[in-house]
């Protein structure tokens, strides 16, 4: 079983002024004088602050094969996620050279989506839309990190052995 970790920071230090000019879109700029995203802590450090900005973004959208089927489980902390993983098809004219197809972890956090997904199977075709996140913990090997899209909404697209069929898993 894995075990998500959070790795400390340093605290940030004073930075050197330097001559290279400011500009509108000089990225120390945008939110204050200790970089972006930063603000200073009640400790007199710099330390991250919220992210609100508009020209953020963080939208996936994946289609593919279930190579996986979802797994729901339950967590140390009591919450419930569910996993799984599909296979999607590489273009024909990408440009890196030898596997065809990517194989992409699934998450969802979401307790409607989970029973939307529990009749999916291997061979199934799904689509979801959600968001990239990176996942990070410590194992025997040390600091490990995935990708994975945290999946808020669910369809599928084409059951195994059937025709064209959708159904969409409910979610947020």
């Amino acid at each position: 079983m894995r075990q998500e970790t959070t790795v400390a920071r340093p605290p940030a230090t004073a930075r050197p002024p330097t001559d290279r000019p400011r500009t509108d879109t000089d990225p120390r700029t945008l939110t204050g004088p200790n970089g972006p995203g930063l603000r200073d802590a009640p400790d007199g450090t710099a330390g991250p602050g919220p992210r609100h900005e508009a020209d953020h973004r963080n939208e996936i959208v994946v289609a593919g094969r279930i190579t996986a089927e979802p797994l729901v489980r339950e967590l140390p902390s009591g919450d419930r996620v569910a996993t799984w993983r599909i296979c999607v098809a590489r273009p024909t004219d990408t440009r890196y050279a030898g596997r065809g197809f990517d194989s992409i972890t699934c998450a969802s956090f979401d307790h409607d989506l989970h029973e939307g997904i529990r009749a999916w199977r291997l061979g199934d075709v799904v689509r979801m839309s959600g968001e990239l996140r990176r996942r990070t913990w410590r194992g025997r090997e040390g600091v490990r990190s995935v990708c994975e899209v945290e999946a808020r909404t669910a369809t599928l697209l084409r059951a195994v052995g059937t025709g064209a069929v959708e159904r969409k898993a409910t979610g947020r």
